[in-house]
């Protein structure tokens, strides 16, 4: 099993990229990581040759401010293209970016294309949640817009994810919409809501925004941009309040000697909203496993887009997904 790693693409790349690399590996992370990337830069944040990782050079990188299909077809060493090729050629089993989420999406469309079958592709965030559990959320932003068809099929292909990667039987799937009801929503998610009824899928219903985090459904489906705005809004929430729990309640001498009897509650709540091995959102519908983590990607989140990007391909989720396709034709 080989995974290449953009190892350009992110915030702090490729220092933390190649941290998240040396994580992985020293956790027990069985897969040959492949970084690419500018090869001195990477050599020099490495340290040292180390036993299951190599190098691929690509000198340029797509940065967050260019149209990416446009900088792919222009320039074809850029550090994503070249690392999405890799799987195109069989080289790698998966390729993992903290890069420009619109590169990434735009590489797998021009280098792996899509499943047959499936019309658009969509990204599979994940949140943690208070049921202990992860939910899914389908589309978080490969494409803005959807219609009955995509959400459907966004539907399909994020069940085979969940059974394939999180080991759950007939995950259950809710329409992300504005009330409970069969009625509510705008034409669109009341046509969804219809076919989704209709489909061998475990299909829940409607579910609001808040249900998400409460782990109400296994899985919920929204066009991208829904999605995306959704997504940011819960991750920035739990930011919040993480940080309002650490300085305004545990700050001071006092907040000390409270963490000292709170300590277990602490740690269990931390734990609980620790979203670093779920931010990673893997791109279903095209063919091959490619994960998209977060802009900002520490060691540890990248360390999990790898373990994600593992699970996929060892699971056979494209394979999985594309036996599906014909079932997500309402």
């Amino acid at each position: 099993m080989r995974i290449a790693v953009d190892a350009m693409g992110g915030d702090h790349a490729p220092d933390e990229i190649v941290r998240g690399a040396l994580l992985y590996r020293a956790r027990g992370g069985e897969a040959e990581i492949v970084l690419v990337g500018r090869a001195d830069e990477v050599r020099r944040a490495l340290g040292r040759e180390r036993p299951g990782i190599r190098l691929v050079d690509a000198r340029d990188v797509v940065a967050m401010h260019e149209h990416p299909a446009s900088a792919l077809r222009r320039r074809g060493d850029t550090s994503i293209g070249v690392a999405t090729t890799l799987v195109k050629k069989g080289e790698a089993d998966a390729v993992v970016s903290a890069g420009s989420t619109g590169a990434t999406v735009a590489a797998a469309l021009l280098t792996l294309g899509r499943i047959k079958g499936i019309d658009r592709p969509a990204l599979c965030g994940m949140l943690p949640t208070t049921a202990a559990k992860p939910a899914c959320i389908l589309d978080v932003g490969a494409t803005p817009e959807a219609d009955v068809r995509n959400l459907v099929q966004y539907a399909v292909m994020a069940s085979r994810f969940m059974e394939r990667v999180h080991g759950l039987v007939r995950p259950s799937v809710g329409l992300l919409n504005m009330g409970e009801e069969e009625e509510k929503g705008d034409r669109l998610r009341q046509e969804t809501h219809v076919a989704l009824k209709g489909s061998d899928l475990s299909f829940f219903g409607n579910v609001e925004g808040r249900d998400v985090m409460r782990g109400t459904t296994d899985i919920a489906v929204c066009d991208g941009f829904t999605g995306n705005v959704l997504i940011k809004g819960l991750e920035g929430t739990v930011d919040v309040f993480r940080e309002s729990i650490r300085n305004d309640i545990f700050g001071g001498p006092l907040g000390k000697i409270a963490y000292l009897f709170g300590w277990a509650g602490v740690r269990k709540m931390r734990h609980k909203l620790d979203y670093d091995p779920y931010v990673s959102a893997p791109l279903l519908g095209v063919d091959g496993v490619s994960v998209v983590t977060h802009g900002r990607a520490s060691a540890s989140m990248l360390r999990w887009a790898i373990i994600v990007a593992e699970r996929a391909a060892r699971s056979g989720l494209v394979g999985a997904i594309a036996e599906s396709a014909s079932v997500a034709r309402p």
